[in-house]
C-alpha cells in the first residue's frame, strides 16, 4: 500500500539524517554540508511571504524585499460596495520589522541539535518553511482618513417613544458604528496575507437603545413628578412663532429617560430647518432681535428645563439667554442653538420618566411622568450684580431730519445666584448654588445723518436707576 507523499518524506528525510550521523566523520562532514545552509547564507528554499528566496539573496536583502512589497500594496477600505478608503500600507502608517525578519530567516537550519537543524533544511527544500511577513498598522492614521466618514455614516440608536395618549410604544432601531478598530485590524490580516483580497470590509457593531419597544411599552406613568407651563401668542405675526413652539414639543413629546440615562434635545428637536417643520420667526441673535428659521425653539427648551429643574432632574448641560425671557422667571430658561448649544437632562432616580408635551393654543406645558413623586424642590434667586447696558447710534440715509427710531430697548445685565433646593421622599435634602449672567443688551436708535445725538435723545440711565423702565422683549 503506498503511502502518502508527506509520509514517506518524512520516512525519507529522516533514513537520510541517520545515514549523515551514521557514516564516518568525513563522510558525516560532507552530508551535513550539503544539506545544512552555509555560514551567510539562506537555507534554499525558504520562502517569505510566500515568496521563495532567490539562490544567493541574502536574508537581509529578501526581509527588505518583503516588506517593500507589503507596504507598496494598495488596499481598499470599504462600507457596502463604497470604497471609504483606498491606500497603500506604507500611506496608512504600516511597518515591518526587518531586523526581526532577518533573523528569523537566518534562523532557519541553525535552530536547535544537527537532527533539528537537518530537520529545518529539509522542510525548506521542500518548500514547506514559509515565514509571515509580520505587519503593524496603528489605528491612528486609519482612524483619521476614516474619521470624517465614520461621523457621516455612524447611525446612534433609536429609542422607542410612548404615546401617551394610547400608552403604545414606538418602534426601536439597534445604532450601527463603523468600528476603525477592527478595520486596522482586518486590514494588517490582510496585508500579512499575499492571497487575501485588496478590499477591506469596514466591520460595523451594533448598540441596542435601552429604551426598547418592549421595555417602554411596560413603563409605569401613574404620577407626575413635575409640570410647567408658560404661554406664547398664536394669532396674526405670531403665527410662525407658534409653529416652531408645537413643531419642537412634538419633537420631546415621549421621549424617555432611562434611570441613569441622557437625553439631547438637539437630538430629538432635530435641526432648526423649513424641511424639518420650522419657520420663519424673531429670535436673538448677538443680543439683538432679527427674523430666523425656528424662532420659539428655546421657549420649548426653557419649559422643558424648568419642568426638570422642578422634578429633581439632573440638567447636565444648559446655557440661558443673552437676556431674561418675558416668558418664563429668570434662571429657568434655556437657549438651544443645533447643534452646538444643546440642552441635556439626566433621570437621577430607578425608574425610568416619560416627558409629555401638551401645546393647547397659547399654552405650553411639559409633564415628567413616572411611577411615583421621588421629590419636592424648591427654587429661589438673588441678584448679585448688575451691570449698565450702552448706546449704538446708526445713521440711517433717508431718515427725515429730527427724526429718531428706537429700534431696541436697553436691557441692564444682572448676574444672579440660584438656588435648588431637592427634598427627596426618605432621603437628605440635595443643595444646588449656580449662577447665571445675563449681559447688558444694547440700547439701538436709528437717526438722520448729522443729528445732534446729545439733544435729541434721552440721557442713559446710570447704576444708581433701581430698575430698567424697559421691559424686556420675548426672547427665542
Amino acid at each position: 500500500m503506498a503511502l502518502p507523499a508527506s509520509v514517506s518524506f518524512a520516512r525519507l528525510r529522516w533514513a537520510l539524517a541517520a545515514a549523515v550521523l551514521g557514516a564516518s566523520a568525513g563522510a558525516t562532514a560532507f552530508g551535513v554540508s550539503e544539506i545544512l545552509p552555509p555560514p551567510g547564507a539562506v537555507a534554499r528554499g525558504v520562502r517569505l511571504g510566500g515568496v521563495r528566496v532567490a539562490p544567493g539573496e541574502t536574508a537581509r536583502a529578501a526581509a527588505e524585499a518583503a516588506a517593500g512589497r507589503v507596504l507598496a500594496r494598495r488596499l481598499q477600505v470599504t462600507w457596502g460596495s463604497e470604497a471609504l478608503v483606498s491606500a497603500s500600507a506604507a500611506e496608512l502608517g504600516a511597518t515591518v520589522d526587518v531586523d526581526g525578519l532577518t533573523r528569523a530567516i537566518e534562523s532557519v537550519g541553525r535552530r536547535g541539535d544537527l537532527t533539528a537543524r537537518l530537520d529545518q533544511a529539509l522542510e525548506a527544500r521542500r518548500g514547506a518553511v514559509s515565514i509571515p511577513v509580520r505587519v503593524e498598522l496603528p489605528v491612528e492614521p486609519l482612524a483619521g482618513r476614516l474619521e470624517r466618514l465614520k461621523e457621516e455614516r455612524d447611525t446612534p440608536p433609536i429609542a422607542a417613544r410612548l404615546d401617551l395618549a394610547t400608552h403604545a410604544a414606538t418602534a426601536h432601531a439597534a445604532g450601527r458604528y463603523l468600528d476603525v478598530y477592527a478595520a486596522a485590524e482586518a486590514a494588517a490580516r490582510a496585508l500579512e496575507d499575499p492571497s487575501s483580497p485588496d478590499a477591506v470590509a469596514a466591520p460595523a457593531f451594533e448598540i441596542e437603545p435601552r429604551a426598547s419597544t418592549e421595555v417602554v411599552a411596560a413603563i409605569d406613568t401613574s404620577q407626575v413628578v413635575s409640570r410647567f407651563e408658560t404661554h406664547f401668542g398664536f394669532t396674526g405675526d405670531q403665527a410662525g412663532r407658534a409653529q416652531n413652539v408645537r413643531r419642537a414639543a412634538t419633537g420631546m413629546d415621549g421621549v424617555v429617560l432611562m434611570p441613569g440615562s441622557v437625553v439631547s434635545f438637539n437630538a430629538n428637536v432635530g435641526p432648526r430647518s423649513e424641511e424639518n417643520g420650522f419657520a420663519e420667526a424673531p429670535e436673538i441673535y448677538k443680543g439683538e432681535i432679527r427674523p430666523g428659521i425656528g424662532g420659539g425653539t428655546c421657549q420649548v427648551a426653557g419649559t422643558l428645563h424648568a419642568a426638570a429643574v422642578f422634578g429633581g432632574v439632573d440638567v447636565m448641560e444648559r446655557a440661558n439667554h443673552s437676556r431674561p425671557s418675558g416668558y418664563i422667571r429668570i434662571g429657568l430658561d434655556a437657549t438651544v442653538v443645533y447643534p452646538t448649544v444643546d440642552l441635556k437632562l439626566r433621570n437621577p432616580y430607578d425608574f425610568p420618566i416619560v416627558i409629555h408635551a401638551a401645546v393647547d393654543k397659547g399654552t405650553l406645558a411639559f409633564e415628567l411622568l413616572g411611577r411615583r413623586h421621588p421629590a419636592t424642590v424648591s427654587f429661589a434667586t438673588a441678584t448679585v450684580g448688575t451691570a449698565d447696558y450702552k448706546r449704538r447710534i446708526e445713521e440711517i440715509a433717508g431718515l427725515p431730519e429730527g427724526k429718531v427710531v428706537l429700534k431696541q430697548h436697553g436691557i441692564r445685565g444682572v448676574s444672579i445666584k440660584k438656588t435648588r433646593t431637592i427634598h427627596l421622599a426618605g432621603g437628605p435634602d440635595r443643595v444646588e448654588v449656580t449662577t447665571d449672567t445675563y449681559p447688558p443688551t444694547l440700547e439701538i436708535y436709528q437717526v438722520a445723518p448729522g443729528t445732534d445725538v446729545e439733544a435729541a435723545l434721552p440721557p442713559l440711565p446710570d447704576s444708581r436707576t433701581a430698575e430698567n423702565d424697559h421691559k424686556p422683549p420675548v426672547g427665542r
